[in-house]
């Protein structure tokens, strides 16, 4: 696949960048999905590359504007980049992430842990989390979560009740929402639901609060992926 004055050649096991018959990165994985998104708004477009290994995916971005260089790793695990597009339309799209980061958490099952969103955005120098700045936006907001909780108690389906309660926490810890969803919870679940939350607030909070600095990188290396900043 041509890339600019770039080639993307794929080989059993590993996908390399070249130029002028020199590998600049080398991205080892078992399967690779790769296409071009405009990022930066100057030819050529970004190249973005995904690699999944058994279930886990890990999204790379590439550009070559003022020469060539990584601009995103996200180690989505079970999660990934669901989409790129220009939320605040100033013309440099912003990239929105899934985590898993509630999976295996709680003694929830994990078919029914929350899914949870970031909305990444470039500041100048480097993609930085703006969930914050657009907190209606995103594939699970407040209002879902709220409305799955009610439904999930309408049906009595403790299970479920809990996800929503901990999916409706989490986005508010991640918007900045936090004391408002905490309130709202307090006053609207049953005292085992309120009580299962908050014997877990300490630790979704820094499950929160780490979970970013696990999966977003950048990397100068010519052999990827990079060792894992954290072990999960």
């Amino acid at each position: 696949m041509a890339w600019g004055s770039y080639t993307v050649r794929l080989e059993p096991g590993l996908l390399r960048i070249i130029r002028a018959d020199r590998t600049q990165v080398e991205i080892k994985g078992e399967r690779f999905e790769v296409r071009q998104v405009e990022l930066t708004g100057q030819a050529p477009a970004e190249l973005w590359v995904n690699e999944t290994s058994k279930a886990h995916t890990t999204a790379y971005f590439f550009t070559q504007e003022q020469g060539f260089r990584n601009l995103l790793i996200y180690r989505g695990r079970t999660a990934g980049v669901l989409e790129v597009r220009d939320v605040d339309n100033d013309r440099r799209p912003e990239i929105i992430v899934g985590t898993d980061v509630f999976a295996n958490f709680g003694g929830l099952p994990r078919e029914v842990y929350p899914r949870l969103t970031y909305i990444l955005a470039w500041d100048g120098v480097r993609y930085v989390d703006a969930t914050a700045r657009f907190p209606t936006l995103g594939f699970r907001t407040l209002s879902y979560y709220r409305a799955a909780l009610k439904d999930a108690l309408v049906q009595k389906d403790e299970v479920n009740a809990r996800s929503a309660a901990l999916g409706y926490y989490g986005r508010g810890l991640i918007t900045g929402q936090a004391d408002e969803a905490k309130k709202w919870l307090l006053a609207n679940t049953p005292q085992a639901i309120r009580r299962w939350l908050l014997d877990l607030e300490g630790e979704a909070i820094r499950a929160i609060y780490t979970d970013l600095a696990c999966r977003v990188t950048v990397s100068y290396s010519k052999q990827l992926p990079p060792k894992p900043v954290c072990t999960w």
